[in-house]
């Protein structure tokens, strides 16, 4: 009997041992990755102060969805809070205290946004720049000059906590978007502006913001990052679009209801996609047929 209660406690002493092995591992790979520094060329933003531009630059905002991680007002907010994945808050994006902006230059909050790197060059936790790398220079100084023009909010920065299955999803390429830096080339020209129109390459432009939930190829899928409890992301490549026309598609986002009838359910950010343009919307309908 002593025997035997000897063999089991090795062999539990040995299973705690190969678990905090693989346990410090984890840290420590996933902490060498979050610790990298990146070096990101500045590029001149130009700057908008007419009302027409910051309304714009609002609308951009609500419709690219950064209020689902730093809420309406930009003040910031927790989007994930699972102890295993981990708690993830958005940054305080007004000038108030505890907030980023007065401290940010326009370049250097290109920079996060389109790399997903930071001031002092270290990647941003769960910045999902992979939708925004693509955006143009007109585009993001609308963005930034509504960010300015915005009312102060003093509020802290809420909890960046990477939990232990996140690092371990993190590790085995599961979630690249935990640090957006590590996939995006640093050194592609943006473009200065884009004409929108109803084109296909209007539609890829406005496509990228989908691509963190569907996935660059667009067909859906688990979501990168999220709960257990959230659905995946549906396939909204022309395949997946088979009982939508144009006319019913846009009316979907608009209204957050499909043609069967049924609800479109969180996180499908609806109302902020329904602050898409009549253009905005024909296009990347046109471009989601041809994938």
């Amino acid at each position: 009997m002593k025997k035997i209660s000897r063999i089991l406690t090795i062999t539990f002493l040995s299973l705690v041992g190969i678990l905090v092995v693989l346990v410090t591992t984890i840290y420590a790979l996933s902490s060498a990755r979050m610790n990298k520094t990146y070096t990101v060329n500045s590029v001149s933003i130009p700057k908008f102060s007419k009302p027409i531009d910051i309304a714009e630059g609002k609308r951009l905002y609500q419709s690219r969805g950064c209020g689902d991680c730093h809420d309406v007002d930009g003040s910031g907010r927790t989007f994930i809070e699972d102890p295993a994945l981990g708690t993830f808050s958005g940054s305080n994006l007004t000038s108030g205290k505890g907030g980023i902006l007065a401290d940010r230059t326009d370049e250097e909050l290109a920079i996060a946004i389109r790399h997903g790197v930071g001031k002092n060059g270290r990647a941003l936790l769960f910045m999902p720049s992979t939708d925004f790398q693509g955006i143009t220079n007109t585009d993001v100084g609308k963005l930034i000059a509504f960010l300015r023009s915005s009312p102060a909010i003093d509020k802290p920065q809420g909890e960046l906590k990477a939990g232990p299955l996140g690092r371990f999803l993190f590790l085995i390429g599961e979630i690249p978007v935990f640090i957006s830096a590590e996939i995006i080339n640093h050194e592609a020209t943006h473009l200065a502006n884009i004409t929108p129109s109803v084109s296909l390459d209007y539609g890829k432009y406005v496509a990228s913001t989908c691509t963190g939930c569907h996935g660059f190829s667009l067909k859906g899928g688990p979501i990168q990052g999220a709960p257990p409890e959230w659905p995946p992301a549906q396939d909204i490549s022309k395949n997946g679009l088979t009982h939508y026309t144009e006319s019913s598609f846009i009316q979907t986002v608009r209204s957050g209801k499909r043609p069967d009838g049924s609800e479109m359910k969180f996180p499908m950010p609806w109302k902020s996609l329904g602050q898409l343009t009549d253009t905005e919307l024909k296009a990347l309908w046109l471009y989601l047929q041809t994938i």
